[in-house]
């Protein structure tokens, strides 16, 4: 019998903890330790909580404050795992030394998108890119459905920095040319106002709606031919994966240096506004859409299926329970 290893996940991000705990092995007993952004819950909340816990090993989520309390108040060895901000702004930040004294005492450095793994390495030359588990039990294969229309979802925040603006201008020009096209947006995003504006000043045909629950969100994306995500920022995000897994073609601006060691992946890169009516333009055919969805959900499958990224968090949590019971 395989020994049990007891973890204690802390926090979650992008539903990656709960991901990896679905699919880890029956020996691997978790608990799951939550905070919500209210500051109670992360403070003396997540604090209480993880005194109280007990564990082999903790993995935490976020460089922030919670591995520090992890690390002040137990002695299991520890994973952190950044999944972006913590690294990109809160590093620079007067928040700064709790970062840095993260990646310093971790005794494993995860992250969780590629453009993150440099500035972790000038810190913890160990750090490792672990891909985003995507659950292929939920996200899976949507039926195509038969529509005179061309539905378009723009997936991500309604925002400046996900290059909402520059979507939404250059789908007016794309539907000025294709009247029988549909967008649908999620009122969701520091700059929604704006862009919500933004739709109605160009005369958009669009449909929008609110927030939705993670579970809910398979139900948009069979609604929609094809999938856009990011302009600006350049890595996967994962609403781009979890469309990709239902294979629906995604749009999506990729920068390749932050794949130059990786499998670059096979979505439609759009950065301009030109780019992104060429890109509408050639996934209005279906055949097209096929082909696209096709590699996508291949890519999915080889890079970000949640049984081998499982099996490579199991392997961690082993080497530092073994090392941890060494001494």
């Amino acid at each position: 019998m395989r020994d049990v290893i007891r973890v204690v996940m802390v926090n979650d991000c992008a539903w990656v903890g709960q991901t990896l705990i679905r699919y880890s092995p029956s020996n691997i007993v978790y608990s799951h330790i939550k905070r919500s952004r209210n500051p109670f819950s992360k403070t003396l909340g997540i604090l209480t909580k993880i005194a109280l816990s007990k564990g082999d090993v903790f993995h935490v989520h976020y460089g922030l404050q919670d591995h520090l309390l992890v690390r002040s108040l137990k002695n299991s060895p520890t994973i952190c795992h950044f999944h972006g901000s913590d690294l990109r702004t809160t590093l620079n930040s007067k928040w700064g030394w709790i970062v840095k004294e993260n990646l310093k005492s971790a005794d494993k450095v995860l992250v969780s998108v590629p453009d993150i793994l440099p500035i972790a390495r000038q810190h913890r030359s160990d750090a490792e890119y672990l891909p985003n588990p995507v659950d292929l039990e939920f996200f899976k294969p949507q039926v195509v459905k038969e529509r005179s229309g061309f539905n378009v979802l723009w997936a991500s925040d309604l925002s400046y920095i996900k290059g909402a603006d520059k979507f939404v201008k250059a789908f007016s020009e794309f539907q000025k040319e294709h009247p029988n096209s549909m967008l649908k947006v999620i009122n969701h995003g520091k700059d929604s106002i704006r862009i919500l504006n933004l739709l109605r000043d160009l005369g958009v045909k669009h449909e929008t709606v609110k927030y939705q629950p993670h579970e809910k969100m398979t139900e948009l994306y069979g609604w929609a031919d094809v999938v856009a995500t990011d302009l600006t920022l350049g890595y996967l995000h994962m609403s781009s994966l979890e469309a990709m897994a239902c294979m629906r073609p995604v749009i999506q601006y990729i920068n390749k240096e932050y794949y130059k060691d990786l499998l670059v992946p096979p979505v439609v890169s759009a950065f301009t506004q030109d780019d992104v009516v060429e890109a509408l333009n050639r996934l209005n055919d279906i055949k097209e859409r096929a082909s696209v969805s096709e590699l996508q959900r291949d890519y999915v499958l080889k890079v970000h299926n949640p049984r081998i990224i499982s099996s490579r968090v199991v392997e961690i949590y082993r080497l530092l329970a073994e090392e941890s019971r060494a001494g």
